[in-house]
């Protein structure tokens, strides 16, 4: 029995380190929406292509599942995980609780979060309240959020599942990045000296850089987001339709030129045609006065 026992003992510390080398060794990237389950494939090629000695894609494990996020929110049974990576989907509210649950996590177990999300997101007002009040000081821990956008001559593109979306979107987007800072200014001067780093070896004249700022105040002084708040949706609509009356007023009129500039030769016939009409006009109106004269 004895040696039963011990054998029982190895067999769970054994299995005890392996579950704690898996753990260890693997970093798990989690996003929480699934849609069509293409995100983990895209994640895995990022890291396929920009593996080096400190990151390699066998020590990275993507969490991406067909999963109920919300529901599991509830139920307090959300996967573990390292790193946050998603695109939330941008109807309805899940900005905002997607924004809720990425500094909740990052404040009670510095979890790091990075979110695509539209750049008018940093000037609603529940961000303000989310992030920058909320966020910022309080908690378990200190945070730092900053933001990533495309350069200004090379913006982010979509490819919408299902047909869905606009072909073109109708606003910019930016990446909404949280970090668990202990070093406080030197955190943000290491990340931002590496991300300059990584892309100023990798960039090309035609896509420009992207931007990095690590407050709302710097995102809006590098054009990543307008100081402005964004207009509600009947003042949008409005701004849409007369955008697009000026673009069907600007083609009738670009139309209107080429006719005539491209018409020259004919417009020339006309007139002429229209003098000799006027001739007869005129030669029938003295034959008239003769009839009269003779009756």
């Amino acid at each position: 029995n004895r040696n039963d026992n011990k054998k029982n003992n190895s067999n769970k510390q054994q299995k005890g380190k392996q579950v704690s080398g898996d753990k260890t060794d693997k970093t798990i990237v989690y996003d929480p929406y699934y849609c069509t389950g293409r995100a983990a494939i895209h994640l895995d090629g990022v890291f396929q292509r920009h593996k080096s000695k400190k990151i390699m894609p066998s020590t990275i494990r993507i969490q991406h599942e067909k999963r109920d996020f919300y529901s599991d929110i509830q139920q307090k049974c959300v996967p573990k995980y390292d790193i946050l990576i998603t695109n939330p989907p941008y109807s309805g509210n899940h900005k905002e609780r997607c924004l809720e649950f990425a500094i909740n996590q990052l404040k009670n177990h510095g979890r790091p979060f990075f979110l695509l999300m539209p750049n008018y997101i940093a000037m609603k007002e529940y961000f303000r309240k989310i992030v920058l009040e909320d966020g910022i000081g309080s908690g378990s821990r200190k945070i730092q959020t900053f933001y990533i956008a495309p350069s200004a001559n090379h913006s982010y593109e979509y490819e919408h599942p299902e047909g869905t979306g606009h072909k073109v979107s109708p606003f910019s987007s930016v990446w909404f990045c949280g970090l668990s800072s202990s070093g406080g200014t030197s955190d943000v001067k290491s990340v931002t000296g590496a991300f300059v780093k990584f892309h100023s070896s990798r960039s090309s004249s035609l896509t420009g850089m992207p931007r990095i700022a690590t407050s709302l105040q710097e995102l809006i002084r590098v054009g990543g987001v307008s100081g402005e708040k964004r207009k509600n949706p009947r003042q949008r609509k409005k701004m849409r339709q007369q955008a697009m009356q000026r673009a069907n007023n600007a083609g009738v009129v670009g139309a209107g030129a080429g006719t005539v500039s491209s018409d020259k030769g004919g417009g020339a016939q006309k007139r002429k045609s229209i003098g000799r009409g006027d001739g007869h006009v005129r030669d029938e109106g003295k034959r008239q006065k003769k009839r009269r004269k003779s009756k």
